[in-house]
């Protein structure tokens, strides 16, 4: 009776072991079959700007190359608002499976320290999957505007304090923070009217209703070329291979002046990872291919690639660099 109650024991021990060694492995290799099948429906990049933004254009790009790669519509769909705030939001809370992303911009690093209300953390609720490029603003004016150039511009100002009226994106977005760094740096007064995104506020400027305006450089291209805007300077550290006869802000005689902007993609925080492992291989691998750098290029953007755990830690110096110029600035959220 003994041996038979062992024998049972024994059995039944070995029957447990084997069900939980198969249930951890069912765990285990669950991801790995999940990132084999993915994608296996549409996939919506949000892109929380408006249309024809650098951040648009470049997210378009990159949802036309993907869709061929994985054999699935990639759509792009834009929630603008609150300085992109109301598109991460909603990101932040949609289901972590991988068939919603992000493209988060520097506008996400700045809100952190310019709104106090905010419903989503940026390290908190987003997985990197990769930043992607890079793109330089650049200090534009209307075509009637009398000064050409940053020092004449700086000229002009003192001159007329107050007077030279400049459009922004939104009220502490970095087309405002660009131009009241400049201010700051100079000593210049300038007055501000924040509008709700950057397309409103490029008509206006090429209407002559506002004299100034520091978008990025990739929304301009076309107006540049065909003669309905004009830069004065670029506002990032290197000159644009785009506009390479333009110098920078820093350049034009003010030292140490830089305000880069990027743009990368993200994923809701609980995402499993194979599968961003997987779709961030697959934005590299399409980011980083010349014909899509050439294209990029050709908008105003360099790309400039950092895999998941250097965008994380990027985004880490990002948040304190911003908080430091929100301070400095003043900027207050109309």
């Amino acid at each position: 009776m003994g041996r038979l109650r062992r024998k049972t024991l024994v059995n039944f021990h070995t029957k447990t072991l084997l069900s939980a060694a198969m249930i951890l492995m069912t765990v285990l290799c669950a991801p790995a079959a999940v990132a084999q099948t993915y994608p296996n429906r549409p996939v919506k990049i949000v892109v929380p700007l408006s249309t024809g933004t650098g951040t648009d254009i470049l997210a378009r790009r990159l949802a036309i190359r993907l869709s061929e790669m994985w054999g699935q519509p990639v759509v792009v769909e834009n929630m603008p608002g609150a300085g992109g705030n109301i598109g991460a939001a909603a990101v932040a809370k949609a289901p972590a499976d991988g068939y919603t992303l992000v493209m988060l911009a520097v506008n996400h690093a700045i809100n952190a320290a310019l709104y106090k209300d905010l419903t989503y953390d940026l390290q908190r609720d987003f997985k990197p999957i990769a930043r992607l490029a890079i793109t330089p603003l650049a200090i534009v004016a209307s075509p009637q505007f009398p000064a050409n150039t940053i020092p004449e511009l700086i000229a002009l100002a003192k001159a007329q304090p107050g007077r030279i009226v400049y459009g922004s994106g939104g009220s502490g977005s970095s087309t405002h923070l660009a131009i009241e760094l400049l201010s700051s740096q100079t000593g210049i007064r300038l007055s501000h009217v924040p509008y709700k995104s950057i397309a409103p506020m490029l008509t206006d400027l090429m209407g002559n209703h506002i004299s100034l305006g520091a978008p990025a450089a990739a929304s301009v291209v076309g107006q540049v070329k065909s003669g309905k805007l004009k830069i004065l300077g670029m506002a990032s550290d290197k000159r644009s291979s785009v506009f390479p006869n333009v110098p920078t802000v820093a350049e034009a005689g003010v030292p140490g002046y830089d305000v880069s902007t990027w743009l990368g993609l993200a994923a809701p925080a609980g995402t499993p990872d194979a599968i961003l492992e997987k779709v961030s291989a697959d934005a590299i691998r399409v980011a980083g291919s010349d014909d899509f750098s050439g294209q990029m290029r050709e908008q105003g953007m360099e790309v400039q690639i950092l895999d998941p755990t250097a965008f994380r830690q990027f985004i880490g110096v990002q948040l304190t660099t911003w908080a430091k110029l929100v301070k400095e600035s003043g900027a207050k959220v109309d």
